[in-house]
């Protein structure tokens, strides 16, 4: 194995270490800032490293976002580094019988953890999917605020505009949106001419003239027999209006983020190979290749099933056989919810096709399992399909 310089990131700053070899260190533990002054000091050791052994590589453990400035600065000066994951490199720290922990020994422990594992060097390619994942939980942080956003609007709906639902069974469409906005209150509603409100859905939708009359017909049907729970210059009614207007920013920052990520994965063939499993649609398909990543850093099925923690626990003693215990959970949370939505739509399609044989061979067995047991079950299955796709470039076959 190479020397290497092993460096335990936290917030804001750092302590490195250089290794000429395992259990060998090259230099005292020295801590850093994550600034310009800390980086070329961390870089100068390297360079001195690289003097006396030819080569370095610098080592440090995934942290979420702390590492990212280190990361940039390595990238910029075209360095080997190695990326641990956190929870190889704390089981290599354990597995001591006194296990102490201090920012200085932590460097020795991530050390050890490089030499042990024999991780590859961190791939310049994987930056794409970096980009991807950010994107993704991005793009995901933005349904869960639209999600918020829509309850707030219809707990007000429910106030200004009481059994609106019956007339428009989904509120957020983009003629029921038009309508609330131009008219923000019953009473504005029952004021205003048909033919006003028709010719405003004509300017705001894609609806044309005749359709917008009917539209405007049946708004002022409802207006004529709503009665309001608060008046026109009431706050909720210009609450309501600020809560539209979120809904709308919401929406089409999602679209944007979407079309994004799509464009980022166009003529990638695992995105063709995804979206010819049941259940796996485009957006779906752009967020898995974003959660799964470089699907060739993983040497087996197992990994990868691992890697999104739906690998059952193995829990074996005494009389305890180790069966039909929980997943782990110890694995990517999204990634995970993303194959449950693709199991649980490739079951309600009710296609022919290997993942639906399966769920319901797992439904009716002697023993049947539960639904979500049995969706889980399906979701590993997936994963394992999808990994020999990826392998073999083939695509899915019903």
């Amino acid at each position: 194995m190479n020397p290497c310089i092993s460096i335990d990131i936290s917030k804001g700053k750092s302590y490195f270490q250089g290794f000429a070899a395992m259990n060998e260190p090259a230099t005292k533990a020295t801590p850093i800032g994550h600034d310009r002054e800390g980086y070329e000091k961390l870089t100068a050791t390297g360079d001195e490293l690289k003097r006396r052994y030819g080569v370095v590589v610098y080592v440090f453990e995934a942290t979420g976002i702390y590492h990212k400035s280190l990361q940039n600065h390595l990238e910029g000066r075209n360095e080997r580094y190695v990326v641990l994951n956190p929870l190889e490199a704390a089981k290599v720290r354990k597995s001591k019988l006194r296990s102490t922990k201090t920012d200085a020994k932590d460097c020795a422990s991530i050390a050890l953890a490089y030499y042990t594992l024999s991780s590859p060097d961190h791939d310049r390619k994987a930056f794409l999917y970096e980009t991807l994942l950010t994107m993704n939980r991005h793009y995901g942080h933005l349904v869960q605020v639209l999600r918020i956003e829509k309850v707030r609007f219809r707990n007000l709906l429910d106030i200004v505009f009481p059994r609106w639902d019956e007339s428009y069974p989904d509120p957020y469409t983009e003629t029921s949106l038009s309508l609330l906005k131009q008219c923000p209150h019953p009473e504005k509603m029952r004021s205003r001419k048909e033919e006003t409100i028709a010719r405003n859905l004509e300017k705001t939708t894609v609806h044309r003239h005749e359709v917008s009359t009917n539209e405007a017909q049946k708004a002022k049907r409802y207006a004529e027999q709503a009665v309001s729970g608060c008046s026109e210059d009431a706050c909720e009614v210009s609450l309501l209006s600020e809560s539209i207007a979120r809904i709308e920013d919401e929406t089409r920052m999602i679209a944007t983020r979407l079309n994004d990520m799509t464009a980022l994965v166009q003529g990638n063939p695992f995105y063709d190979q995804l979206r010819s499993v049941p259940g796996i649609g485009d957006n779906l398909a752009v967020r898995l290749i974003a959660e799964l990543g470089d699907l060739t850093r993983f040497e087996s099925k197992r990994q990868l099933v691992a890697y999104a923690g739906i690998d059952p626990i193995v829990y074996q003693s005494g009389q305890r056989t180790g069966e039909h215990l929980p997943i782990t959970k110890k694995g990517n949370k999204t990634l995970r919810t993303l194959l449950y939505l693709a199991v649980t739509s490739n079951i309600r399609g009710r296609k022919a096709n290997p993942i639906l044989d399966f769920y319901n061979k797992k439904r009716q067995q002697a023993n049947p399992l539960a639904y979500r047991a049995a969706v889980i079950a399906c979701a590993n299955k997936l994963l394992r399909t999808l990994f020999s796709m990826h392998r073999s470039g083939k695509r899915f076959e019903s």
